[in-house]
């Protein structure tokens, strides 16, 4: 048997890598913090409480496919924390494959799930790999509301709505501004159809005096999941950032600059171009999360002919939510094995009800059937 370390953290240096193995530590789980930085790796992880009783080693490597697989062989699952995914994720993806470990990210880009989906979907299920991106809040959090929606008969719609708080990231403003050359899609009819580009809508979200300003936000992981589910026929998913309007305009008037400004340009000039605008919106790393001030409410109402259901998950600091999930998935690769292989959701491969209980156990989210 293999004595590698089990978990290899890819993407250690950043802000969500770190909280990853945060909760690898805390689940007892040795892990491989990994990234191409040794020094940036270490910083990193002195800011992890008690990262002195873990069980974990620091690797530094190239991001090229082959240098990965060579880390990867031996170990059992990777996290994947290094976006914008759209960019870099594919090179991580074909590494598991190559490598033979599980694949976990925390991307919920539709421009990045879609395509690796449809790509390298088969080719994990064959090697009894599980392909899992977005085992993360926003789409794993959200999803367990859709599941518990979907457990009432003749629920076959659903509207969901993640109404997050904080500040994004570096790493996730960078691919929030990569949302602006994004098709977004939604399911009607069990089909992907386009949302229509640069409109925004205007939400109500429960508990909140004012209506907000939401957006498809790059579509979400859902309507990937879910385009082919036998009970639900159509399903639409919005986002905001219900204390932050500045925020969601500014992404609004991302879309418009884009398509005035940047479309016509070559790739890489665009790219550079993108990474400008982020760093100028987010060029650090925002503080620790606090459980008094960033609070969410995913909510989903779903319906058919003759019922209807709203349930609604309360919950807190998303990024902690996010580090948690992807130990609490690794450790199950670790220990066990997925329901099934392929390109799953953490849902499909681990139960929406052990997810759930996972966020009560650590206080990070309750739910509530209205």
């Amino acid at each position: 048997m293999s004595q590698k370390r089990p978990v290899v953290v890819y993407g250690a240096s950043g802000y969500t890598g770190r909280i990853v193995c945060e909760f690898l530590r805390d689940l007892q789980l040795p892990f491989i913090a990994a990234g191409r930085d040794k020094a940036r790796i270490e910083a990193a992880l002195d800011k992890v409480p008690g990262i002195e009783t873990a069980d974990h080693e620091v690797a530094v490597v190239p991001h090229e496919t082959d240098a990965l697989a060579r880390l990867f062989e031996g170990s059992r699952v990777v996290c994947n924390t290094v976006g914008p995914f759209e960019l870099y994720g594919e090179t991580v993806v074909k590494a598991c494959l190559q490598a033979g470990v599980h694949y976990l990210d925390t991307t919920g880009e539709q421009q990045f799930v879609l395509p690796i989906a449809r790509d390298y979907g088969a080719a994990f299920a064959k090697a009894g790999l599980l392909l899992a991106p977005s085992a993360a809040y926003m789409h794993t959090t959200l999803d367990i509301a859709v599941c518990h929606a979907l457990e009432n008969p003749g629920i076959h719609s659903i509207h969901a709505v993640c109404a997050a708080t904080g500040i994004p990231t570096y790493g996730s403003t960078q691919t929030v501004v990569r949302v602006a050359r994004a098709e977004e899609f939604f399911v009607k009819a069990r089909k992907l159809v386009p949302w229509p580009r640069g409109r925004s809508y205007e939400v109500q979200v429960p508990l909140w005096p004012e209506s907000q300003l939401a957006l498809p936000w790059s579509g979400t992981a859902l309507p990937v999941w879910y385009q082919d589910h036998p009970q639900l026929e159509n399903l639409k998913v919005l986002v905001t950032f219900a204390d932050n309007r500045v925020l969601m305009e500014q992404v609004v008037g991302l879309v418009k600059g884009f398509d005035e400004q940047l479309r016509d340009l070559p790739r890489e000039e665009q790219e550079k171009a993108l990474t400008g605008i982020a760093e100028s919106i987010q060029p650090g790393m925002p503080p620790r999360e606090n459980r008094m001030v960033h609070r969410n409410l995913d909510f989903v109402v779903g319906y058919g002919p003759t019922a209807h259901v709203e349930v609604r998950v309360h919950s807190n600091c998303a990024y902690q939510q996010t580090g948690l999930i992807q130990a609490f998935c690794a450790a199950q690769l670790v220990h066990g094995r997925p329901r099934a292989g392929g390109f799953q959701s953490p849902c499909q491969a681990f139960g929406h009800r052990g997810l759930l209980g996972l966020l009560r156990e650590y206080g990070y989210a309750e739910l509530e059937q209205v």
